[in-house]
């Protein structure tokens, strides 16, 4: 039991990091507003906005919008995470470049865990709430953040048979249709006493053993990448991961595999009880392999950063 527990809790931390950056743009570096825009209009924010410290042991949560983009942003939102997830989100980072911006820093940015619940007017878009979000971080905990791009290492998304995808992975149809998550979605698997539901984005529970199971639906091979470098241990999520698989359009997948413990080291070809590790499930499933290559990379460096401004 204590195993499952902690597969579990282990899995909403990796899942909330993979939401993070559900829909960014990874491959690119961000252009910043031009001049003129900076001078004359302020950044977006939030109508209203409460941070507070969780009690401890509190499960990270992420609102249903970061999960599917095609979710509407209304009213009254909560994030529950430590304030790296939040600086994750606010500029779309991957595990790999929260990682690397918060080596440095101190413990509590990475460990205390913080609710901030928010609403915007209106109806804002993704990109709008993340423009906010950084106005928060800048105004509440005093966020400096420098960012740039360099030339790095990045991993590949490759097909492993050129032009071929795996069992697992089949073009989404065209006249399919799927249902928009809410939070009791996230980590449950499927009551079979009631009427299945096609969720779209993405679906997961844990299974006995520290097995995670995930079903994406209606996402593109660029979105999926990013999601799934969240989702491993050492082996993938050291590097921005990119799609170089050549797949253009829309794609429902199913993917199982072994959550292995975090900071442990594994063989990622390695068969134990017969349920794969990340790698090899992505392989054999998805007919999908990791490759090393050169590309670009962003780099964001805390300037500065101290705890929250009392509400």
């Amino acid at each position: 039991m204590a195993n499952v527990l902690f597969g579990m809790e282990k899995t909403a931390t990796a899942l909330l990091c993979a939401a993070c950056t559900f829909g960014g743009i990874h491959s690119q570096t961000p252009q910043p507003a031009p001049p003129e825009q900076a001078q004359t209009e302020p950044p977006l924010a939030f109508e209203v906005v409460s941070v507070k410290p969780a009690p401890p042991g509190t499960i990270w949560v992420a609102p249903p919008f970061m999960r599917d983009k095609g979710v509407r942003i209304l009213g009254v939102q909560k994030l529950v995470a430590p304030v790296n997830q939040f600086i994750g989100f606010a500029y779309g980072m991957q595990m790999s470049e929260v990682l690397a911006a918060f080596r440095k820093q101190p413990d509590w940015t990475k460990e205390k865990v913080y609710t901030v619940t928010f609403r915007a007017d209106g109806e804002p878009t993704r990109a709008q709430v993340r423009e906010m979000m950084r106005t928060m971080l800048a105004d509440r905990f005093g966020l400096q953040v420098h960012e740039f791009s360099m030339e790095g290492t990045v991993d590949k998304f490759v097909l492993n048979k050129p032009g071929v995808p795996g069992p697992n992975l089949k073009p989404h149809p065209a006249d399919a249709s799927c249902t928009r998550q809410d939070g009791s979605s996230v980590g449950q698997a499927p009551d079979p006493s009631k009427p299945p539901v096609v969720q779209c984005g993405i679906v997961w529970w844990s299974l006995p053993g520290n097995v995670l199971h995930e079903e994406f639906r209606d996402m593109t091979i660029a979105a999926l990448a990013p999601v799934l470098s969240s989702l491993g241990d050492s082996a993938l999520g050291t590097h921005p991961v990119v799609d170089a698989t050549g797949l253009t359009g829309k794609y429902d997948a199913t993917l199982e595999f072994r959550l292995d413990e975090m900071g442990m080291p594994s063989d990622p070809e390695a068969d134990d009880g017969g349920v794969p590790s990340l790698l090899r499930a992505l392989k054999e499933q998805l007919g999908i392999r990791v490759e090393s290559g050169e590309g670009p990379v962003r780099r964001f460096i805390i300037e500065h950063i101290s705890q929250p401004t009392p509400d």
